[in-house]
């Protein structure tokens, strides 16, 4: 007879220590902050003082204005509405849209605007602007071209509107082109991109055949008459590529001296220019003729393009160069997602994404998770007051959220180059550090404010990760100890600068915007690596049983190799491969919670599980998987488990007559209830 089978006592042991090891971690924090943090974080982050004269001037500056002293008395929000007001729909997009959303939100949201978000929404419209600035001057030399087919006069406020406006004053405008005017308005009803083909190219086709119509129609004129109209209308075609204002002498012109014209005003070096000089390169009256017919508009269209083109690749150079400023500082790793998403969708994707405010999109809000091994699971939280991490409270949820741990990555308060954490729940409020504690507390504008709100980033201390240092204490880094965030360094000159667990403490995973809440079943699955391999990644929510076992709750979640089972009674442990689907045909959890994760057997040939009140369920390639429990397991226990010479159960439990006998490869295990008698025997 052998000893216990290491994995009932001892392997339950262990797998119980490490346990108690998380749970002992955990218990070294304050009792709250395994769930909700300490009251001080309940406490809204102070009331958001108004913006300053001072900083309502800095603000009018930044957009460029002259500054209005009727202005700086008004409220914060009132001063808000006036920069919506009173900005440029083309050249502060993203300021008006904000100002305004900041106005509807209220007093904070209006403060922070004037405070800090002015400034970075007003770099992005700049940039914005100069990025598309060809853009907008191509979409208006199509329409000036366009207009100028059908001779309609055009003002700047004309050319900014939206295609199917444009469009649609075409329409009204147009008279003697019917074919013009049934184009015009079929292009009315089609989406731009196609607008913009029929604006190119469509019009003058369809032009082309009202003129033509025009001609054939006239039977009065001679043959000579009607190529002099052809030669002329095809002039007067040509001139509007280059936007040349046209007399009835120009249009008369032999064709060499009216390329002659067009060469004049068209760009120099652009590829209209190369064409017309190729054509009175040229003796030939037939090239002169091609050029004006059909060779500008096609010379033309090479020019944009080629403007296309390098503003596709300016473009896309400016993101790479975003991209991996985002890398490098390795705060906003979904905005670096999101580009390398942009630019393997081609250049209308990249320009889109370049022209998005990227903070109103969510793309800047990111967690920032423990990575101290044994804590890991934790994550930065506060929604006022002193800073925490916590774990969350799932209650009854498998996929309640953390709270309050969600922060947008902001450029740095006092340094561009660094970062401020902001809330996405308080408006205004960031973490900064007060005593060298760490706190979310509203920005009062000051420069002391800035600084200590500010947090520079570097390759994670630990060898994982970012670090966070602070701005106004160089040396010092974001840290957590006892649940409590600190500024710290590793000197020892304060309980919570201790070396012990420094670097891995003051090393953080950037995670994505709200997290959710860390249950046991995670705790054990992020900070116990064999186990993680062993079960792989989760594949499905968690799920909470309210009733699981004796009316005690259980939860479980799927991996991608096992299900994992907690209670407060038997712990976190996982079943996989045919032991589950065993496990699983006779009720699960509830009938009984395993007690170990199914393991490999000594003789390195099957599995085991063990569950409460002495049950197991054992498998073998040979034999499948088989329940074993009360006398008999504990018979074949004491007999050596698979070692013995009985082997592996054939079959589960089962009635023989008034006995109990479970089968084995080489024998089998009776029970009287009866008598309480207990034998084995060969077959």
């Amino acid at each position: 007879m052998q000893g216990r089978r290491p994995g009932l006592l001892t392997r339950t042991v262990v797998a119980a220590t490490a346990l108690t090891v998380l749970t002992g971690l955990i218990g070294q924090v304050p009792a709250s902050a395994a769930g909700t943090p300490a009251a001080s974080t309940s406490a809204t982050a102070a009331q958001l003082p108004e913006a300053t004269q001072e900083e309502k001037v800095n603000a009018i500056r930044t957009l460029g204005f002259d500054i209005d002293n009727s202005w700086l008395v008004l409220r914060d929000r009132d001063f808000v509405f006036k920069i919506f007001d009173t900005t440029d729909e083309m050249k502060n997009t993203l300021v008006k849209a904000a100002a305004l959303q900041a106005y509807r939100d209220g007093d904070a949201a209006a403060t922070q605007f004037i405070r800090t978000d002015i400034y970075a929404l007003d770099r992005q419209d700049k940039e914005n602007y100069a990025r598309t600035k060809l853009e907008r001057d191509q979409a208006r030399k199509l329409k000036q071209s366009a207009a100028a087919l059908i001779a309609m006069p055009v003002t700047d406020q004309q050319l900014d509107l939206g295609y199917r406006d444009f469009i649609y004053d075409m329409w009204r405008f147009v008279t003697g082109y019917p074919k013009v005017k049934a184009g015009l308005l079929d292009a009315f009803g089609a989406d731009e991109p196609a607008q913009k083909v029929f604006l190119a190219s469509g019009l003058l086709a369809a032009k082309r055949q009202d003129q033509q119509d025009a001609i054939d129609a006239d039977k009065a004129k001679t043959e000579a008459d009607k190529a002099r109209d052809a030669a002329r209308n095809a002039r007067a075609n040509a001139a509007t590529v280059v936007l040349l204002q046209t007399t009835d002498a120009m249009l008369d012109l032999p064709d060499d001296f009216f390329i002659r014209k067009l060469l004049e005003k068209a760009v120099a070096g652009s590829e209209v220019a190369k064409a017309a000089q190729a054509a009175l390169n040229s003796s030939a009256a037939a090239d002169w003729r091609a050029f004006l017919v059909t060779g500008i508009f096609a010379a033309d269209k090479r020019d944009v393009e080629i403007a296309r083109e390098r503003k596709a690749a300016e473009d896309r150079q400016r993101l790479l160069q975003l991209k991996a400023k985002a890398e490098a500082g390795g705060m906003r790793p979904r905005l670096v997602a999101a580009a390398a998403a942009a630019l393997a969708g081609g250049a209308d994707a990249v320009a889109a994404f370049l022209a998005k405010d990227v903070q109103q999109a969510g793309l800047l809000d990111q967690a920032l998770e423990v990575t101290t091994p044994g804590y890991k699971g934790r994550y930065v939280q506060s929604s006022g007051g002193d800073a925490w991490t916590a774990t969350g409270d799932a209650g009854t949820s498998g996929t309640a959220k953390v709270g309050a741990a969600t922060w947008t990555v902001t450029e740095g308060l006092a340094d561009p180059d660094c970062f401020s954490l902001k809330s996405t729940e308080v408006e205004g409020a960031y973490l900064r550090i007060k005593d060298l504690r760490v706190q979310l507390a509203a920005n009062d504008g000051t420069d002391a404010f800035k600084r200590d709100a500010t947090w520079c980033s570097k390759p994670g201390l630990s060898g994982t990760g970012v670090s966070l240092e602070v701005k106004s204490q160089p040396g010092r880094f974001l840290r957590h100890v006892n649940a409590q965030m600190w500024a710290a360094n590793n000197s020892g000159a304060n309980w919570f600068d201790a070396d012990r667990l420094f670097l891995e403490d003051a090393s953080w995973a950037v995670v994505g915007p709200d997290p959710v809440v860390t249950t046991p079943i995670t705790t054990r699955w992020l900070n116990d690596d064999a186990f993680h391999a062993a079960v792989g990644n989760p594949k499905a929510d968690e799920v909470y049983d309210a009733n699981g076992v004796n009316g005690l709750p259980v939860r479980y979640r799927d991996f991608d190799k096992a299900r994992v089972y907690f209670s407060d009674a038997a712990g976190v442990h996982a079943v996989s491969g045919a032991a589950l689907e065993k496990y699983k045909s006779v009720g699960e959890y509830h009938w009984l919670l395993p007690i170990i994760d199914t393991t490999g057997t000594p003789d390195g040939i099957g599995s085991y599980t063990h569950f409460q009140n002495g049950a197991s369920i054992y498998w073998s390639p040979n034999t499948g998987a088989h329940l074993v429990y009360g006398a008999i397991r504990t018979w074949w226990e004491n007999l050596g488990w698979e070692k013995s010479y009985l082997g592996y159960p054939l079959t589960d439990e089962s009635p023989a007559g008034n006995l109990r006998r479970s089968t084995f490869e080489h024998g089998n295990i009776d029970h009287d209830p009866a008598t309480g008698r207990t034998w084995d025997y060969r077959v």
